[in-house]
């Protein structure tokens, strides 16, 4: 047992990741619960709620910090100026393709088919002892990630507009 966690101290790291993100995740889900409880509580009293908390629900949902876009949202009153200078479609556009399109997935696959690359290379020719399974088995495991980010891209390309 002792030689088990001597060999694989490095899997601290993935499920602590792991464990913080189901935290924040979990942390999440009460903020929104509590903001649509305050905004429950706002409709049975047949009261309007305020701007602010409204607007805050719409904030918790995109992941942004609440509040954090002036009255006029990012690019003004009219959804002029900005980055792209112009109407709000555009604005629409880059938010929805460029984060969600076949770019980043493309990305995604080259950046983990090259890590995958470098741990298969580390696993062959490291002159470390005992580096040889570890490096071994986090090659295969990114190796898979690249295979099914290169699914989801080729998915992503051919049917990005249905």
């Amino acid at each position: 047992m002792e030689d088990f966690f001597r060999s694989y101290w490095w899997l601290l790291f993935p499920i602590g990741a792991f464990v913080f993100g189901a935290w924040d995740r979990w942390l999440a889900y009460k903020r929104s619960r509590d903001h649509l409880d305050l905004l429950k509580h706002y409709a049975a009293q047949g009261k309007e709620p305020p701007p602010e908390l409204v607007r805050g629900v719409g904030d918790d949902m995109s992941g942004e910090a609440p509040g954090a876009y002036p009255p006029g949202g990012p690019y003004g009153p009219y959804g002029y100026g900005g980055y792209w200078g112009g109407p709000r479609h555009m604005r629409r556009m880059y938010r929805n393709y460029y984060r969600w399109g076949p770019y980043w997935q493309w990305r995604s696959v080259f950046v983990t088919g090259a890590v995958a690359a470098g741990f298969w290379f580390a696993s062959e020719w490291s002159d470390w002892p005992g580096t040889y399974g570890p490096f071994r088995l986090v090659a295969i495991i990114l190796t898979i990630v690249a295979c099914g980010n290169l699914v989801f891209a080729l998915l992503g390309s051919n049917f990005r507009n249905k």
